[in-house]
């Protein structure tokens, strides 16, 4: 069994995140400007992937990114509200107050929704994330075998 396999099967009951460009990829797809690095095979192994877990996890951060970066028109907009909103509806949102994850020792070099994202690594969840600053933290405080981390790219 693979690596990734084996991850997937841990973690399959307690929940993948996924940080904003990957959730937004997930949401809208290639055909915008955020998600053009991004190929077809990649929304498809992210679509598979996800279809893997139980449930979403997420933040108010991520998702209030993801909403505002979703700066779409016309049509395109409606289908991606749509389906931004039967994703929260299936989603466990967890919470941390801005004014506790600003006293996270990574919040100066991340910022708010991935120092968020950070508070959440000793609930052991699966993260899935694109984002190089963020995987490399989060490597740092699995200290627990139940904590783990997928860099995107």
């Amino acid at each position: 069994m693979t690596d990734v396999h084996q991850l997937i099967n841990r973690h399959r009951g307690g929940g993948l995140l996924v940080d904003t460009n990957l959730l937004l990829l997930y949401l809208i797809g290639r055909n915008f400007k955020r998600t053009q690095a991004y190929t077809i095979e990649d929304f498809d192994l992210l679509e598979r992937f996800m279809a893997e877990f139980k449930a979403l996890i997420t933040t108010p951060h991520v998702l209030t990114e993801v909403s505002n970066l979703g700066d779409l028109h016309g049509p395109e907009r409606e289908a991606f509200r749509s389906l931004f909103v039967r994703t929260v509806e299936r989603s466990i949102e967890h919470y941390h107050e801005s004014r506790s994850v600003v006293n996270e020792s990574c919040f100066r070099r991340l910022g708010l929704t991935d120092a968020g994202i950070s508070a959440l690594a000793s609930h052991g969840f699966l993260f899935l994330t694109d984002d190089l600053d963020l995987y490399l933290t989060l490597a740092k405080q699995a200290r627990t075998p139940s904590t783990s981390t997928i860099s995107g790219r």
